[in-house]
């Protein structure tokens, strides 16, 4: 018999029989689609040394007036500004003042404990002390320590060495700097009686003592981050907004925007998520002392909240859903999420300044990081489907829809990190699966062939290649990777695949046999290729392979046998790249064995 040329339609089924997807790819790893041919993607490279402490849930890139390229980098426990290669600690401080012989020990023991009334910190919280030298304990001034909970008067650090005799509200003033709270590493599935680690504080309490709801966070923590001239403004779940300011250097804290720093008592206490809308330049807090109001600064200001006739300060409670979930900038209007709905707030100017109006619904965000724009088109994930605007909304309806939406560890859905890259018109979600808390997985969408794969990686927050000249994703190890660099992950290899579904040998209406394969790969390295056969769709498969195929390879002989067969090509060495052409086989018809 001629040459048979195996052809495969782009993208990835998931969401169906391997039989019935003769014709197309049914699994994959780490790769893309371009063109209509299946490649590896790039690969990655650490875009700095240092480590970032907790879990990174959100990235902004932007240049400071000065031209300096930055990056902030929020986790669930600190702040941080990237500058020059170097990680800043940035992390706001919430509470300062001294402390007044404060301090006891016992001999021989390096545990302080500390009494500071309605302190208001958590297990995990750090603080920063003035210098102090009491009972054999001392430590310079800015030394920073971590908290163990007591109860909601007083808490206990470890010093560097042991005390050398014992001692009661010792050490004298020392000043202190109380940071932000560390916020939650997994969402909790709900409230009330046993919900959380049992004896844990939590909120500044404990047992038998009122919880304070100010600062209260069910989800795992995800930070909301914009820029407002050459400044970062960031939030966080139940927290006022908070600012850092670019000029001031990588050597200042950010600080909360509050009602006592603005003296505006209308300046929102809390807040679930921040945004700045353009060209008016209006300072937006989202979920603002209320999970559906949207509340907004004076144009131009940080710290303008009440309204008058002589300013656009102002307020909106949205209707549908129970709380606000998110918000992206599009063409002439910002997209606003709840859990169930989307609005648009468009600048309308005075006397009203924004208007607001409800768009759809059934079509809430999963996540405050699930959504990107790209070419003024929204694509997002929800909790069971994924979603585009394009002036409407409309479902994005694909073949691997069920597969994604049944393996997503619901209870982790705000952990869903969209990623862009414009480069190759692709959508990553990154995702947790539902054997894992932390993002493990992704589904990627290409918008320019309508086509989707699949994928391990595990990336918890993306910015796409802007100020700095790579796509930045957070993994779960603590740093930074630039993407789309070489073709290894970090200088390890990295595993990649693509698996073809069962296809007819012939007409399928006879065993044939495949007595050799001519390969199409452009390949840099070594890539192995596995064919599978089955003489019906619910038998068994064989197996022959995997076969190395390099850049000089010409020919392939499987010798296999079979009514259907499937092939698989997959890479796991250094430096190897990859993409696929259309293999020929060689087949003839033979009996039964």
């Amino acid at each position: 018999m001629p040459l048979a040329t195996l052809k495969f339609m782009p993208g990835i089924v998931k969401d169906d029989t391997s039989y019935s997807s003769e014709g197309r790819w049914i699994d994959s790893d780490k790769i893309r689609f371009w063109n209509g041919k299946a490649e590896k993607i790039k690969g990655w490279q650490k875009l700095t040394q240092n480590q970032f402490s907790g879990s990174c849930r959100g990235l902004v890139q932007w240049r400071d007036n000065d031209g300096n390229a930055l990056m902030a980098v929020g986790t669930h426990t600190h702040l941080y500004i990237l500058k020059g290669g170097v990680l800043y600690d940035v992390t706001p401080v919430v509470s300062s003042g001294n402390l007044s012989n404060a301090f006891s020990v016992t001999n021989g023991s390096a545990t302080v404990t500390v009494a500071s009334s309605a302190h208001g910190m958590v297990d995990g919280n750090r603080i920063i002390l003035g210098a102090a030298n009491f009972n054999g304990i001392s430590w310079a001034a800015g030394t920073e320590f971590t908290i163990t909970f007591i109860n909601t008067n007083s808490f206990s650090i470890t010093a560097s060495g042991n005390a050398t005799s014992t001692g009661s509200s010792v050490g004298g003033t020392v000043s202190f700097q109380y940071l932000l709270n560390p916020g939650q590493s997994d969402s909790v599935f709900d409230y009330g009686w046993g919900v959380g680690t049992w004896n844990t504080a939590r909120n500044g309490g404990g047992w038998n003592v009122p919880a304070n709801t100010t600062g209260l966070e069910v989800d795992a923590r995800t930070w909301s981050f914009d820029i407002f001239g050459e400044d970062l403004v960031a939030s966080v779940i139940g927290h006022p907004l908070m600012t850092w300011d670019a000029s001031a250097g990588v050597g200042t804290r950010a600080t909360q925007i509050t009602d006592s720093s603005t003296g505006d008592s209308e300046t929102p206490n809390t807040s679930r998520s921040v945004i700045v809308s353009t060209p008016d330049r209006h300072l937006v807090s989202l979920g603002a002392d209320d999970p559906l109001t949207v509340k907004f600064a004076s144009q131009e200001t940080t710290g303008t909240w009440t309204a008058a006739a002589t300013n656009t300060a102002g307020s909106q409670r949205l209707t549908g859903g129970s709380k606000i979930i998110g918000a992206r900038r599009t063409r002439g209007q910002i997209l606003i999420w709840t859990d169930t709905s989307l609005h648009s707030m468009t600048f309308r100017g005075p006397p009203y300044t924004f208007g607001f109006r409800e768009l759809a619904t059934g079509c809430g965000l999963g996540g405050p990081l699930a959504s990107v724009e790209v070419g003024g088109i929204v694509y997002w994930m929800g909790i069971n489907q994924f979603f585009a605007f394009d002036g409407t909304v409309r479902p994005l309806i694909g073949p691997v829809n069920n597969f994604v939406f049944e393996d997503l560890n619901p209870i982790q859905v705000e952990k869903v990190a969209a990623g862009l890259d414009k480069e190759h018109s692709e959508v990553f979600w990154f995702y947790p699966d539902a054997s894992n808390n932390e993002n493990n997985r992704y589904v990627k969408y290409n918008y320019r062939e309508n086509v989707w794969d699949v994928g391990t990686m595990d990336r918890t927050a993306w910015t796409d290649a802007s100020t700095f000249p790579n796509n930045t994703g957070a993994a779960t190890n603590g740093y930074l990777y630039s993407h789309e660099i070489g073709e290894d992950a970090d200088g390890a290899a990295m595993q990649s695949y693509i698996e073809s579904a069962d296809m007819d040998i012939g007409d399928g209406q006879e065993v044939m046999f495949v007595t050799r394969a001519l390969p199409d790969i452009e390949t840099s390295g070594t890539v192995d290729v596995t064919f599978k056969t089955r003489k019906d769709a619910m038998s068994s498969f064989t197996t022959k392979g995997p076969f190395p195929v390099t850049s000089a390879t010409e020919r392939i002989n499987p010798r296999l046998r079979g009514r259907q067969m499937s092939i698989k090509a997959e890479s796991n060495s250094i430096g190897t790249g990859w993409r696929l052409g259309f293999t020929r086989v060689d087949m003839q018809a033979d009996g039964e064995r």
